[in-house]
């Protein structure tokens, strides 16, 4: 890498998360790739999905979804990595060491899974989806009509909306959180640094947060500290499964945008109380039915909310959807997010953080949402309108592995 430019010298500044040494303040946002086998397990295409993007410079992986729960990862239609048995413990175990030999740290994203966006899966409630077609981002609508398309996601909540989603029964709720410890139990055996609970934009977690869609009348209904009882129990019992010297992080929203739902001041509180089981919040925006918020149409529009946790929380904050390298670089410097994680301009560029390191333009996301969004939800794997290598990275040979291997996390 060439030598860093004085003008993006805070992003690559390193920066310790819970014990972990990230070497630059980078990382690649949690992204449903449909790369997986259809039965779940790591494929080639996955291992070099990752490795492209950690040779391109970014600090920290967090990987796409891996499902911990035999049952709910078939309401997935999105093939996604699953650990929840020791078959799958080889191909996790890999992708962890080839990541790590091209330098960046790695954790795992582990999404308690199900709820009423994954094809009318069980939720909270039997509470179905809304489709509010003013809150679907201008920039993907417009593009998918430029190409004759419907926007994949608006034609799902239509779908959704008539689906009246399953409830979860209280076992099978304490399965979710058992489920969920044990898959992060697994990821520190498999040598991933630390593990991502996701809890954001309208998935299962948020969905028991939100009053507009957790209508319980039992311990996890009705009641704020009710409300969230389920992800504190996930909190404790992952706890108590990695130990305290394991890095564990959750990503929730800045709020919901619905009439009735989760606030901004609730999602305060939450952090809060998980404060003293993880070691960073990752934060999004919305949920599914007001996707134009965690899929924005512009730079910064979460560091609201990134600034507000910063002055009550004491751990590091991550902000995502800033692709300006300007804007990413004074929002770090002037302390209103700790790290800034990309998810879109990651695909339209692997070497993001490299370029930038080097006083160069990446390859800016046109934020239409096609292959990186269309394509996986229709159960085509991830491409991209700008870079004809998206998905496509298990056929270039330098992202196999990097030689010679750094030493393993097991030789430390």
């Amino acid at each position: 890498m060439a030598k860093q430019t004085k003008e993006y010298k805070v992003l690559f500044q390193p920066i310790t998360i819970g014990g972990v040494e990230i070497k630059n303040r980078i990382a690649f946002a949690p992204c449903a790739t449909h790369q997986s086998t259809p039965d779940g397990y790591v494929s080639e295409q996955d291992k070099a999905w990752f490795a492209a993007r950690a040779k391109g410079g970014t600090g920290l992986i967090i990987t796409c979804p891996i499902m911990t729960t035999p049952k709910i990862a078939e309401y997935t239609p999105i093939f996604n990595p699953r650990l929840y048995n020791l078959r799958h413990i080889p191909g996790i175990s890999a992708l962890a060491e080839i990541v790590h030999s091209f330098g960046a740290k790695i954790f795992a994203n582990i999404p308690p899974t199900g709820g009423r966006q994954t094809g009318g899966g069980p939720s909270p409630s039997a509470i179905s989806i809304e489709y509010h077609p003013e809150l679907m981002p201008k920039i993907a609508m417009r593009e998918h009509e430029k190409r004759g398309l419907r926007y994949s996601l608006a034609v799902s909540l239509q779908r959704l909306s008539k689906v009246i989603p399953e409830v979860l029964t209280i076992d099978e709720i304490v399965d979710q959180e058992d489920n969920t410890s044990n898959g992060a139990l697994l990821a520190r055996q498999c040598g991933f640094d630390g593990v991502e609970l996701a809890m954001a934009h309208g998935h299962l977690v948020h969905q028991f947060f939100s009053p507009r869609t957790n209508k319980r009348d039992d311990l996890y209904g009705g009641t704020f500290e009710n409300r969230t009882r389920f992800a504190m129990n996930i909190f404790r019992k992952v706890r108590e499964k990695v130990g305290n010297d394991f890095c564990v992080g959750f990503r929730i929203s800045g709020e919901e945008h619905m009439p009735g739902g989760l606030t901004h001041d609730e999602v305060k509180k939450i952090c809060k109380m998980a404060e003293p089981f993880v070691n960073y919040v990752h934060l999004s925006d919305g949920c599914y039915e007001a996707n134009v918020f965690f899929l924005p149409d512009e730079d910064g529009t979460m560091l609201k909310y990134a600034e507000s946790l910063k002055r009550i929380l004491k751990i590091p904050v991550l902000t995502p959807s800033i692709h300006d390298p300007e804007m990413a670089a004074r929002a770090v410097k002037e302390g209103k997010t700790d790290m800034v994680s990309h998810g879109r301009s990651l695909i339209a560029d692997p070497y993001w953080a490299n370029k930038v390191a080097e006083g160069k333009r990446p390859v800016k996301c046109i934020r239409c949402n096609i292959g990186c969004l269309r394509f996986p939800s229709e159960a085509t794997p991830v491409r991209c309108m700008v870079n004809p290598e998206a998905g496509l990275e298990q056929y270039v040979p330098e992202y196999q592995f990097a030689r010679p291997f750094k030493k393993h996390w097991y030789h430390e």
